[in-house]
């Protein structure tokens, strides 16, 4: 019959008060430190009120309280975390509400939360109570120990470690969600004789124009529009804005590259650039890369601009 426990949980239940003292509802089910125990009987997902049946609200953050709402959960939405870097502000906290905001079924999820300078990960499991429509329970976990560590190596997994920009997976990743944005822009970029530094001057040196380099592109930066260190000297730029503005952003980059300073280097390198504008965005980046090499051809320390052809 749905809704009654099974004779295992009953037999081992008994077994556990009798020969270890232990209840195994409130020392096991409910009894961990970081998480809490609630139900709600709301039918309206915009107005999701969860009861308190035990824990604490205290132990992520909350005042000591009998029940909250979702939305007031909400409020606290830390948007300044690793994921949401990845995925996009807006992408992200749209995605969590909406898992959260589900009518039925079983809902996972973890996100953090932020009261100033105190910040929570944590993790909401709704699950329907069969035989008993429109009310469901509700665990709320404290995982700040664990997703610490996790979000350290989710950024570590999606950025450059030398650079500090996104790596080529991140890449991929935002060509997929982003490429059909309107005014897409590829950038390709080359380090003209960036070898010479290395062979002359040492890694030390190289790794610093790097650096150097990679703060040039940063200062780019806009909401989507961003810059991607594919590995060794070659960089991916994705952008969406108009010619002219892509124009004036490669010209500032050569302009820039070239008076980087390196103590004791007599020369540095330069940029090549290549740019294809998309109209169908079918491998864009191979076909900036190609445009890249014909500035190569062509002398180096430039940028051509192409639309990409049908």
């Amino acid at each position: 019959m749905i809704g009654l426990p099974n004779e295992r949980f009953l037999r081992i239940a008994a077994e556990l008060q009798e020969q270890r003292g232990i209840d195994i509802i409130a020392d096991i089910l409910l009894g961990s430190p970081n998480r809490i125990f609630l139900y709600t009987e709301s039918l309206d997902p915009d107005h999701l009120v969860m009861r308190l049946v035990s824990g604490s609200l205290t132990n992520i953050g909350f005042d000591d309280v009998d029940e909250i709402d979702l939305e007031t959960i909400l409020d606290h939405f830390d948007e300044a975390n690793k994921y949401a870097e990845v995925a996009g502000r807006n992408e992200y906290r749209e995605q969590i509400t909406k898992l959260l905001k589900a009518p039925a079924g079983e809902i996972t999820v973890t996100f953090p939360i932020c009261f100033g300078t105190r910040r929570f990960w944590i993790n909401i499991l709704i699950n329907d109570i069969l035989g008993h429509q429109g009310v469901r329970s509700i665990f709320i976990t404290n995982l700040t120990d664990i997703m610490v560590a996790e979000e350290l190596n989710f950024e570590k997994s999606h950025r450059d470690a030398l650079t500090g920009l996104f790596n080529k997976y991140s890449l991929d990743y935002h060509y997929g969600l982003r490429s059909h944005f309107a005014d897409f822009h590829v950038l390709y970029l080359d380090l003209d004789d960036f070898k010479i530094v290395n062979d002359r001057y040492g890694h030390v040196q190289g790794d610093l124009f790097l650096r150097e380099f990679a703060t040039i592109l940063k200062s780019f930066h806009r909401h989507y529009s961003l810059f991607y260190r594919m590995g060794g000297d070659e960089f991916v730029g994705m952008f969406f804005a108009t010619e002219d503005e892509i124009r004036r952003i490669a010209g500032e980059i050569l302009e820039r590259t070239r008076k980087i300073y390196l103590p004791g280097c007599a020369t540095c390198p330069s940029v090549s650039i290549g740019i294809i504008r998309a109209t169908v965005a079918d491998n864009l980046i191979r076909k900036a890369d190609e445009v890249m090499y014909q500035v190569k051809n062509n002398g180096k320390n430039h940028y051509r601009y192409e639309v990409e052809s049908i």
